[in-house]
Formats: C-alpha cells, structure tokens, sequence
C-alpha cells in the first residue's frame, strides 16, 4: 500500500496576512498542491446590505489597511455609478493623487521589506539583516513609505483608512502647505524610487540569484485598466489580452459581469473568476503590475516609459509570464506613480473649492474599478430609492492571481518535493522558494473578502 503524507507549512512569511501550503503526497509523488489563506471570512459583502450608500466608501475600506485608498475609491465610484454622479474633475484630480500615495506606500513595502530578503541575502533573507548590510537602503525605504502615506493624509485626512472621498467629490481641496511641503520632499522620493528599481533590475540580470526564468511561466490572459493604450490606474476601460499579447476584448466597467464570471472550488471560499466567453478551464487571467505592463502600449511616465522598456528587452519580449517579473514592473510603476505625483502636488487647481457637487440618492446599480497596487479591483452595489445599499459584489485582485498562484506552487513543489520531504530544518531552502513565488504576486490576503484557503496535495 502506498504512503500518504499531509505535509503543512505555515505560516508563510512576508505577506500581508496570514497563509500556508499544504501538501499531499502519495507514494513519493505530489497529487495535489494548494494555497491556504487561513484568515477568517470578512462578510462584508454582506453586513453592507442596508446600510446607507454614502457610508458604503468608509466602511469598505476597512476590508484592508494596506489597501484601504483603493477600496475607498472603488467604493465612492460605485455609489456615484448607482446613483449617476459625476465627480468633479479636482475630485478625480485628488483621487488619482490619493491612490498614488498609496501605491507609493505599498510598493516600497513590498518591494523593500517583502521580497528584497530574498534577493538580496539569499542566504539570510529576512528585513533584519538586509538593515544590517544596506542600513540607508531602509531607511530610505521607510521614509519612502512616509512620503506616500503622508499623500494620504493629506488628500484623505488619515494616513490609513481616509475619510475624504464622497459621493459627487471629495470632502474638501488640499491645503497649500501640505502640498508645499511635500512637493518639496518628491525629487527625494523620486531618487529612492530610482535606486530602488536599479537594484531590482541589477539584480534580476544575475539570472541565479534574480531566478529569471526558475519559476514556470505559465501562460495566461491579463486584465487591466489603460486609457487609450496608456498606464492608468483610476479610471478607463478594461482590457483582456491573450497569452500572445494580442487583444481579446475591451469593455466598460460598468459590464464587467459580461465578461468576467466567478467560480468556487471545494477547498476554498475565494472566488475563482474566470474570463466568461472562454469558460473555467480556458479563461483564467492575471492581474497587478505585470499585467498592466503587457496590456498597455506605454507607461504614462517617461521615466517609468524607458524602465518598461528594459523589462521587455530582459524578459525577451512581451508579453511576459515568467511571474518573478512582477517584481520588476512593481519597481517599474514605483517610478511612475512619484513621477505623476509630483505635478498633482504642484497644481494650484486642487486647492481651489471646485472638489464636490451636490447629489440625491435613488435606485441604481453602480460599478467601481480601479487599479489597486496588487491589480484590477471592483465593486459594484445596488442600492433602493432610498440610497440603501441591497446586495454588493467585491472582486478583489488577490482572488484573480490565486489560480496561477496555484499552478506555478505546484510545479515548483513537484521539482522540490524531495527536499521538501524532509523534516524542518532541513526544507526550508525549498519551501522559501515557493514563498519567493507567491511573495511576486504580493498577495493582500486580508483583501480577500471570503475566506481563502490554499492546500498542496500529492497522491
């Protein structure tokens, strides 16, 4: 009779929230190969029901601390949908600055304190020692996150969860010192930036130590916001492209349900989607940084323009599937959004009182995506002729990798099932490599919304 085993590895570090692998194997060979995200079930989709649309924006955020800027945003787009709203255009302007603050925040988070470790002392891949050995690299990395939250603040009066976007605008203008003050302090963040993706791309042409081309490339679709084939993150159209890089479809927001459907597995409670024309088995697709760099024609920074460039040119071509990509089009887009942040902070125009227009709740379903840092975020909310919200869907980033998260675990896993076959210490170099890849995708677990669990089995 062959030997089963049910081998666990948790917790993960290095991710926000809390997961684990599993493995099953039978008789010396892997059967099946799972992701768990252990955090309890968030029901917010749920316990929205009934409450006010106007509040929807500031409880919703609270599904994430890191993410809560685009949670704040997608909501206050969906109850401006439902209703027929249209902010004014300093909101949208304060809007865009506000999600650039955390992109900048989250970003340097994963990119300096997440996955560097593991790059930078492979041997030793922890946030302590890589203060040891580059102590001005973190540092910098911290005040790099300041600046970013600091933005956050400042449009959205907290640094996490902020309160300043409203249905029709925003709660107010940005006050002239704030934004002096931090104009200011951006060609310092925007040099930190800089090195910070220098030593992603230097690092990455040392094939090795960068395992460029050490994990599976599965080939998938990719989704993202772009506005005429350009970067964006706040508003557009969303576009499908093929694994061949050619486009497969453009759509509205708003008929995202069209085009993307939702499936459940037996052991999970997040939400499989998959594109809907192709179905489950066909259809599954990537989003984050590296999808939004193969979907778009060009980056909306010259700067971040010429970094993608050399992207393509490593990776041979686009577009790309090698997923330890995602950390270089993370750097990629660090560089973009200081570079679009800074001219926000110098326009007079967001302080002038332009920044909300009345409106009146009514029936309505609305429909609000934006880009978060780790990919395509939407919500969508009906509400009733009294502005009461009566059923919410959230699909969130997290959900749309965890497939390929999957797939990519499991094919790692099988090269290293020897070695992760043997007892703790001894498998930690190996399992630390399946860390490296899901550490790429920067999951946010805490994101996402129903309960995920990810297990590795072998039979």
């Amino acid at each position: 009779m062959s030997q089963r085993k049910h081998i666990e590895f948790e917790p993960m570090t290095r991710l926000e929230g809390h997961g684990k692998i599993s493995l099953d194997v039978t008789g010396g060979k892997l059967n099946a190969c799972r992701f768990h995200v252990i955090e309890s079930p968030r029901l917010f989709e749920k316990f929205m029901e009934g409450i006010p649309a106007e509040d929807a924006p500031q409880l919703s955020e609270r599904i994430c601390g890191i993410c809560s800027v685009a949670h704040h945003l997608g909501s206050v787009k969906a109850v401006e949908g439902a209703w027929g709203v249209t902010p004014t255009k300093q909101a949208v302007k304060l809007r865009q600055l506000e999600n650039f603050g955390e992109y900048i925040h989250s970003h340097a988070l994963s990119l300096v304190y997440l996955a560097l470790p593991d790059f930078l002392l492979p041997d030793n891949h922890n946030v302590i020692a890589v203060a040891a050995k580059d102590p001005a690299l973190a540092k910098k990395g911290i005040e790099l996150r300041m600046f970013g939250q600091q933005i956050i603040e400042a449009v959205g009066g907290r640094m996490i969860h902020p309160c300043a976007a409203v249905p029709g605008g925003m709660a107010g203008p940005l006050d002239s010192a704030k934004a002096a003050a931090l104009a200011k302090e951006a060609p310092k963040a925007l040099t930190t930036a800089r090195t910070i993706a220098s030593l992603y791309f230097k690092i990455a042409k040392e094939k090795d130590n960068g395992r460029v081309g050490y994990y599976a490339a599965n080939p998938t679709h990719f989704l993202s916001l772009h506005h005429a084939g350009t970067h964006e993150l706040y508003d557009g159209t969303l576009r499908f492209i093929r694994p061949d890089g050619k486009p497969l479809q453009d759509f509205k927001p708003a008929d995202y349900a069209q085009y993307i459907a939702e499936d459940a597995m037996p052991h999970s409670t997040v939400k499989y989607p998959f594109i809907r024309s192709l179905g489950a088995t066909e259809g599954n697709y990537r989003v984050g940084p590296l999808a939004r760099l193969n979907v778009v024609n060009k980056m909306a920074s010259p700067e971040a323009q010429g970094l993608a460039e050399q992207l393509f040119d490593l990776f041979g071509g686009r577009p790309i599937h090698d997923p330890i990509a995602y950390n270089l089009a993370r750097a990629t887009e660090l560089v973009s959004v200081v570079e679009q942040a800074t001219p926000l902070l110098e326009d007079s125009s967001l302080q002038e009182d332009d920044y909300r227009k009345a409106v009146e709740p009514r029936a309505g379903e609305g429909v609000g995506v934006v880009e978060a840092p780790r990919g395509t975020l939407f919500h969508n909310y009906w509400t009733n002729e009294n502005g009461l919200i009566t059923r919410v869907n959230i699909l969130i980033a997290t959900g749309q990798n965890v497939r390929t998260v999957e797939m990519g675990v499991r094919a790692k896993a099988e090269q290293l099932l020897p070695e992760l076959l043997k007892p703790s210490p001894a498998n930690a170099r190996a399992l630390n490599e399946l860390e490296i890849l899901v550490r790429a995708y920067d999951p946010c677990i805490s994101c996402s919304v129903h309960f995920v669990e990810l297990v590795r089995s072998d039979r």
